[in-house]
């Protein structure tokens, strides 16, 4: 029988809880869950961009990124809006509070991500994200969403 820690699901979503636990203690104060970050980061480097698109990026199903949307919208910080070139699409734009929000979250990131890759050294951290990016690359056809990198 196979231990829990030579199996690389469980160590992945071990290191997700460990990932999760460091970004809710430094937003803390901002009260954003990761993905309710990620989709202010989402909308804020590309204003009306719209639902299936934020869900794509996130790697997240639509319905999922709609309830994202919702709790944004009633806390004041997305607004969604007709698309004035196809009446069929909303397009999401962050408020002002949600402009600050993400700028003040956005500022903390470096030092989320230094706190949690702290174990490693540089060489190591850029080992381990080109690992875990063949991974995901490898494996993103599987389950229900497939992530989608936008195009710069």
């Amino acid at each position: 029988m196979i231990g829990l820690w030579s199996r690389p699901g469980y160590l992945v979503r071990r290191l997700h809880q460990l990932s999760v636990s460091v970004f809710l203690e430094e937003m803390a104060d901002l009260a954003l869950t990761p993905v309710q970050f990620g989709a202010l980061s989402v909308i804020a480097n590309r204003p009306g961009v719209d639902q299936a698109a934020i869900a794509a990026e996130l790697g997240i199903d639509r319905a999922n990124a709609g309830d994202v949307l919702a709790r944004l919208e009633a806390n004041g910080l997305a607004e969604r809006r007709v698309s004035r070139q196809d009446r069929r699409y909303r397009e999401v734009f962050l408020t002002e509070a949600g402009q600050d929000l993400a700028r003040r979250g956005a500022a903390r990131l470096a030092r989320i991500q230094d706190r949690f890759l702290r174990p490693l050294d540089a060489a190591q951290r850029a080992t381990f994200l080109h690992l875990v990016q063949l991974l995901i690359d490898g494996n993103n056809g599987i389950g229900r969403t497939s992530l989608r990198m936008p195009a710069e």
